[in-house]
């Protein structure tokens, strides 16, 4: 994660996985919900190079750069 390109991908990505992530723990019948979350858990594991979602969110939280809380909900994939 070496280029601000990179590091703002990583940092977009994570926005989304947590947006996503909230959205699916409230409503986990909702199919919408569901594939929401599931493509933001892929583009963070593409992004960090990690296998798992849980890690890809934990590595790139302590990348060392971490997306304000202002700008939560803001990183939805359409």
């Amino acid at each position: 994660m070496g280029t601000p390109r990179v590091t703002g991908q990583v940092d977009q990505c994570l926005v989304s996985y947590r947006f996503w992530e909230r959205r699916f723990l409230a409503s986990p019948d909702d199919p919408g919900a569901r594939e929401g979350f599931e493509r933001a858990v892929a583009a963070l594991c593409r992004a960090t190079g990690e296998r798992c979602g849980r890690e890809a969110a934990e590595a790139a939280q302590t990348s060392g750069r971490s997306p304000s809380t202002s700008t939560a909900g803001k990183g939805a994939i359409t």
